[in-house]
């Protein structure tokens, strides 16, 4: 297995909903599947989304 982290960012807007959406479509195309998302925390809030994916070693990227 390969893995990726990717940080999204936090979705608060229809423009930022529609990256998120973009990305995750765009990995899963390429073979990427979404494991897990956790977000990243800091004093001032969230900063973001850490996404995990994964895919068979042999896949192209």
């Amino acid at each position: 297995m390969k893995y990726k982290a990717v940080l999204l960012p936090v979705a608060m807007t229809k423009k930022r909903t529609a990256l998120i959406e973009e990305t995750l479509n765009e990995l899963a195309s390429d073979g990427w599947e979404l494991v897990s998302m956790q977000a990243q925390q800091s004093l001032g809030g969230t900063d973001g989304n850490l996404a995990v994916f994964k895919r068979n070693h042999g896949d192209t990227d």
